[in-house]
């Protein structure tokens, strides 16, 4: 089948908004193949690194002297362990291999790819459907306090830190706007719905987007 025929979600989704659960219902209701960590996965694979090596630089622009950082186990003074470099990995080396991967996967399958730029990757592709899935700052705060246990101040700084972050990676990489709905044909605030049926609305107007 050619890649023309493969449908793709994409989802672009704002830290605790729910998007990534409402990802998996929607590939749970249409059978499509869910996509998220696969992808960084695949790409230290290719690169030849641990994922550990390159796991903070998804979707983030830490640069090469964070990722550098990262390489090394820092111990007390003391410490007479000293661990092996690894090969530090650029951003922009990690962007291209995943959008290799991603395209590839979706040529092979239909797909719910959830972050990496999917919006951006796989823009233009005649059957995929591009969403931005976001929430109040308060409605997320809450999610994820309630999933790791953290305080409010503890959660608003590290939504904070992930919302610009992850701005200015995709802005970065991709010359586009993170929040600019013309990325996507639908954003939707998904506390204003069950998840369940915000992913039910999600699969029907797909479907119905398909048939024009």
């Amino acid at each position: 089948m050619s890649t023309a025929q493969k449908k793709v979600i994409t989802i672009s989704r704002q830290l605790a908004s729910g998007g990534a659960y409402i990802g998996h219902l929607i590939a749970q209701k249409t059978g499509y193949r869910y996509v998220e960590r696969e992808v960084l996965h695949r790409a230290a694979r290719e690169l030849g690194v641990d994922i550990r090596d390159v796991a903070g630089q998804d979707e983030k622009k830490s640069g090469f002297v964070e990722s550098l950082m990262k390489s090394f186990v820092f111990g007390t003074p003391e410490a007479v362990y000293i661990p092996p470099a690894r090969r530090p990995v650029y951003d922009e080396e990690l962007y291209e291999a995943e959008c290799r991967i991603i395209r590839k996967i979706a040529e092979r399958s239909d797909i719910v790819l959830v972050g990496h730029a999917g919006f951006s990757v796989l823009a233009g592709q005649p059957h995929a459907f591009h969403l931005y899935i976001h929430a109040p700052k308060e409605f997320r705060v809450s999610r994820l306090s309630a999933f790791h246990s953290l305080n409010r101040e503890a959660a608003l700084a590290e939504i904070d830190e992930s919302d610009q972050r992850r701005e200015k990676y995709l802005r970065s990489r991709t010359g586009k706007e993170w929040h600019d709905a013309r990325n996507y044909h639908l954003c939707l605030d998904a506390s204003i719905l069950r998840f369940e049926a915000a992913a039910d609305m999600i699969v029907n107007l797909v479907h119905e987007a398909k048939q024009r």
